[in-house]
């Protein structure tokens, strides 16, 4: 892709295998930086990028997250 060029939310809810929704949830919850043009949103490829340098998990896996506060493991019985 050219450095001048804009992922629409299509592609790149394509390229992340994610859904449209996803892209705009993730958008909406300020997580995933995007650009207005007029009605559309588009995402820059240096910023998608960083956002996925940010959501990395390290070696060990998701075993390296920590549980969120106020949340409670669930136990099987």
């Amino acid at each position: 892709m050219k450095p001048d060029q804009f992922y629409s939310v299509r592609t790149l809810a394509e390229k992340l295998t994610l859904t449209p929704m996803t892209i705009y949830r993730l958008v909406d919850q300020g997580k995933l930086p995007a650009v207005r043009i007029g009605k559309s949103i588009r995402f820059r490829p240096a910023d998608i990028d960083a956002f996925l340098e940010s959501v990395r998990v390290g070696p060990a896996g998701l075993a390296e997250e920590k549980p969120k506060e106020g949340k409670h493991e669930r136990r099987k019985s």
